[in-house]
């Protein structure tokens, strides 16, 4: 029974994360089967808007085949998975599991809707509700999204899936796909944003989702942000806890060291503050068991919901890269409907396939990670003393200029412009250092190669281009990620080399950087 439920735990795993989270992996290897192929689910229909009722036909065509796939990546998960375990157990065992074939046919996709706001003013407050200005906030005009465009919610909370109760919605990103490129943007919604609720309120952003459930969280976020909501997709906390736990933990850079208050034990009670003590991670590679990692993408009482929203995305993405490894890409998407313990999305099978079909290249592209910290200002509640944040549409830095940054190509979109490859020697001392490097350089659009040569160690980080000059270089970007000045790069035009950089990591080298600092070029 026990190996029956961690297969399908492990199943909806992928079914979460493959559709998510290759669409915020940036630069990772493109999945390869058998001989090194990349391999990709092919898409079969184009995005239309005017709306067509499947028949029964089609209907049963889609169950058909999807029980088919479902067999298939069942077994295949159970190889995989046999294999890992026996490899984990031997170090000379190099043989992969290979991922089980495509299948021939691929359901079509139902047509994809254009989003409406469903009001054309906002209603009169309810008795008691605070605004922060003299009037209802306006609706805010809806963004232009290009065409072939795809915006996907993506919810976590902690009531079961299916649950209307929901206390909590911790995690809110929208991710934007744009086959055209193909590219993906995402950003990550504060839980704490004030904004009009349609229906006479005003509130925390993700208490419209516990007023009118997902369809009126996605009229709250078209109203008050302009981005229109294609799709969701949601999971409950105790399944991803579950499903961390099911392939034996999920590894993770951590560059910054990063602590918070963790109960001792989940069957204590939590009101009791005998109960919490805090947990610190040092700056590493960690492996997290499901408590772990739903503590580190949930913790924000000695940080905020903006640091929350980062560690969320860098977790999906370390998940994506484990399920890669199984070798399950192609099937997954699949069997999203299969499984509605854990996740519960609005997304027709058809559509899924066409957006994995899309996954290598979006990563071989890169990916734009988009935050909302400086464009909030702090408000209380007068009526409940709460501390909020209040969208800024006025001025400098204002939030529009960061969403409209959603619906364009990342700044380092290797669809448009050749690669940059960044070699990476270890000389720090530190054999953890090399791995939060690249993952530094891939979260900005580099492309990372670790070098395997050892050399001695070195006090200082040394950074080369090797170029006659820097145009195209995006010098003032690598040097902020090694906490250099662009003028302490050593120009090399003299000696050929096969990466655009090489950086020698010295014993000085901090991985610690906070994103919401970067170069003002990159940011949205």
């Amino acid at each position: 029974m026990q190996q029956s439920k961690n297969r399908h735990s492990l199943t909806t795993l992928f079914l979460f994360i493959i559709l998510l989270a290759t669409m915020v992996t940036a630069c990772q290897n493109s999945p390869v089967a058998e001989n090194g192929t990349i391999v990709a689910v092919a898409a079969t229909e184009s995005i239309t808007e005017s709306p067509v009722a499947p028949t029964a036909t089609q209907t049963g065509t889609k169950e058909a085949e999807t029980k088919k796939v479902i067999k298939e990546v069942e077994e295949a998960v159970d190889e995989a998975t046999a294999t890992r375990i026996t490899k984990a157990a031997s170090p000379t065992a190099t043989v992969r599991p290979s991922a089980t074939p495509a299948p021939s046919a691929t359901p079509t996709s139902e047509p994809q809707f254009a989003p409406s706001l469903g009001i054309s003013e906002p209603q009169a407050l309810r008795e008691g509700v605070s605004t922060p200005a003299t009037a209802i906030p306006t609706a805010v005009p809806a963004f232009s999204v290009p065409k072939g465009t795809t915006n996907v919610l993506l919810l976590g909370s902690d009531a079961p899936v299916g649950d209307n109760g929901i206390k909590r919605t911790d995690t809110m990103i929208v991710v934007s796909i744009n086959r055209d490129g193909p590219t993906a943007s995402m950003i990550s919604l504060p839980r704490d944003l004030y904004v009009y609720i349609p229906g006479g309120t005003m509130n925390r952003l993700n208490a419209a989702i516990t007023i009118g459930g997902v369809n009126l969280l996605k009229q709250t976020i078209l109203y008050n942000f302009g981005i229109p909501i294609h799709y969701f997709a949601r999971v409950d906390f105790e399944g991803f806890e579950e499903i961390v736990d099911s392939i034996g933990g999920v590894e993770l850079a951590v560059g910054c060291g990063f602590k918070d208050w963790r109960i001792k034990s989940p069957e204590l009670d939590p009101e009791n503050e005998d109960n919490w003590y805090v947990h610190e991670l040092e700056p590493g590679m960690h492996t997290m068991d499901g408590d772990t990692a739903l503590w580190y993408a949930r913790s924000r009482l000695m940080s905020n919901d903006f640091d929350r929203g980062r560690r969320q995305q860098q977790l999906l993405r370390s998940m994506l890269n484990q399920g890669v490894d199984l070798g399950l890409v192609p099937q997954v998407p699949s069997l999203w409907g299969a499984f509605q313990d854990t996740v519960e999305t609005d997304m027709d099978i058809g559509r899924m396939l066409q957006i994995a079909s899309l996954a290598p290249a979006i990563r071989e592209n890169g990916v734009q990670n988009l935050y909302l910290l400086g464009k909030t200002e702090s408000w209380i509640v007068p009526a409940t003393a709460a501390q909020v944040q209040l969208p800024i549409w006025d001025g400098q830095g204002q939030m529009g200029e960061t969403i409209q940054r959603l619906f364009l190509p990342p700044a380092l979109n290797k669809a448009s412009r050749a690669p940059i490859f960044v070699e990476v020697v270890n000389a720090s001392g530190n054999p953890d250092m090399a791995a939060l490097a690249t993952d530094n350089l891939a979260w900005y659009g580099f492309v990372p190669i670790v070098s395997e040569e050892e050399v001695p160690e070195q006090e200082s980080t040394t950074l080369t281009y090797f170029a006659p000059n820097f145009k195209g270089s995006y010098n003032w970007m690598i040097s902020w990620i090694f906490d250099l000045a662009p003028a302490d790069i050593i120009l090399d035009d003299e000696n050929p080399f096969a990466s655009d950089y090489q950086v020698v990591l010295g014993e000085d080298y901090d991985p610690c950087l906070n994103p919401f600092y970067a170069p003002q070029a990159f940011l949205p």
